[in-house]
């Protein structure tokens, strides 16, 4: 056996360092590897190869990946960017990629400056100067919230430290940032993923999102020209429900419901465990399982679980059961809702109508004229900016507002979900949302259900 270390991430501050530029490319090795299957000579020689012939490599590249259709290739090309000053809305379109790495500055942890995003869309208009009139207002409130949040956690003899404090004040005050808000973030994305997320920035329709994938575009073509192809948007890429009929109907928020399951969970992961396992036919692991009363089954599941540590995942026998919710959500839950992108999450658009979330803290702060104020301007803006383009008001919308999702998942995936979101460290809204879904699953599956719970929980079961 032989195990070398083919390349990996660096600072591009030390590839500009290499006197020969034009071998710093991803592109050799993703050349290098699509060899493999039809070459007697061994990986290395190969990378050395297209090290040399750097514009045979981009050929090669060319014609397998686009021509010969097996686009895996371009995944062993991998980038890294710096993604400054793009807006919180932007950022739940990138995000929607699910074979990428995001990691973005939190407004739970960093208090914010009122950075904010004008939309291209507006400037030099009059609702540009009402832009930042609302915003000046929510930021304003933003300083209000986050100021007296601290006074009145003092007061209640809050429990942490100053910096815990802190942070519980400003993670409630900025359900009233506007999703125009700056942010930033570090992206880690192979070749394929970044063509596809190019054709989503393309299908947005706003200047923000063009200038994003313009700026991204001409960066990698730069460096890995052979890897990134069709990166225009198609017409059902941008509006894949335009031939459905019209559906007018009353816009509310969604009550939490599960509306599909896998029945028999638990007897579904014995019988997936078993056929791992022995191997069995269908009727032979139902036979098996009659075999197995309540108790019998309950002891494995203790047994399975009396082995496992908190970072530990649950067997993939457990994908075998799915599960269905729907709900409402506010932009900030989403944020972090977003994130498991393993999962399958539809969501509608924002709207006023939809409602808003109101945290705790800020019912108890007596503020409510001040925030009733500012989200009155906030929907008045909103339905100015809808009425010269559709989707452009969700820029003033906030943190706090809400959209309706569908939630799918597998078992897997939910114990994964779970065990983050149940958790005592967990934001607050979305381990209550958590800890329902806990509940409902749990009134599924009877056995391994009660090994559904946040990692403190884990830790002490």
């Amino acid at each position: 056996m032989i195990i070398k270390i083919a390349g990996y991430n660096i600072d591009q501050s030390l590839i500009a360092q290499i006197k020969n530029q034009k071998i710093a490319t991803p592109e050799t090795i993703s050349a290098a590897y699509a060899r493999i299957s039809r070459s007697k000579k061994d990986v290395t020689t190969l990378r050395e190869k297209a090290l040399e012939e750097v514009e045979k490599a981009r050929q090669s590249n060319d014609n397998i990946i686009f021509e010969m259709g097996h686009s895996s290739v371009a995944e062993h090309a991998v980038f890294n960017f710096d993604l400054i000053g793009v807006s919180r809305y932007l950022v739940e379109t990138i995000q929607k990629t699910r074979l990428a790495s995001f990691t973005e500055k939190s407004q739970r942890y960093v208090t914010l400056d009122g950075d904010y995003v004008v939309p291209p869309e507006i400037v030099g208009s009059k609702l540009e100067k009402d832009f930042h009139n609302v915003i000046a207002m929510q930021n304003n409130l933003y300083d209000l919230l986050y100021q007296r949040g601290i006074s009145h956690l003092n007061k209640q003899k809050f429990c942490g430290s100053k910096r815990e404090l802190e942070g519980r004040a400003k993670e409630d005050a900025r359900y009233m940032l506007a999703l125009a808000t700056e942010t930033q973030l570090g992206m880690t994305i192979n070749a394929r993923s970044l063509a596809k997320l190019l054709r989503r920035l393309d299908a947005v329709g706003f200047a923000e999102a063009s200038q994003l994938k313009e700026q991204l575009e001409t960066q990698v073509k730069a460096i890995a020209p052979s890897l990134v192809r069709y990166t225009e948007s198609a017409s059902f890429e941008k509006d894949c429900g335009q031939w459905l009929p019209e559906c007018a109907s009353e816009k509310k928020a969604n009550k939490l419901k599960l509306l599909n399951f896998t029945k028999n969970g638990d007897a579904e992961i014995l019988k997936a465990l078993a056929f791992e396992k022995y191997g069995l036919d269908s009727v032979s692991l139902e036979h098996w399982l009659d075999t197995l009363d309540k108790r019998a089954q309950q002891d494995f599941f203790d047994q399975l679980f009396s082995e496992m540590k908190f970072y530990h995942t649950v067997p993939r026998s457990f994908e075998m059961v799915d599960f269905t919710f729907e709900f409402s959500v506010s932009s900030c839950c989403f944020g972090q809702l977003k994130r498991h992108r393993l999962s399958t999450i539809l969501r509608s658009d924002y709207h006023p109508e939809l409602g808003y979330v109101m945290p705790q803290l800020l019912k108890e702060l007596k503020v409510t004229d001040e925030i009733k104020l500012v989200l009155k301007s906030v929907h008045e803006l909103y339905y100015k900016l809808e009425n010269q383009q559709a989707g452009l008001g969700n820029y003033i919308l906030t943190n706090a507002h809400k959209l309706n999702i569908i939630f799918k998942a597998n078992l897997r995936e939910m114990f994964h979900f779970v065990r983050l979101r149940s958790d005592q460290h967990a934001q607050w809204e979305i381990r209550e949302l958590s800890q329902k879904l806990e509940k409902l699953i749990q009134e599924q599956l009877p056995i391994c259900g009660n090994y559904l719970m946040g990692k403190d929980k884990f830790e002490k079961l």
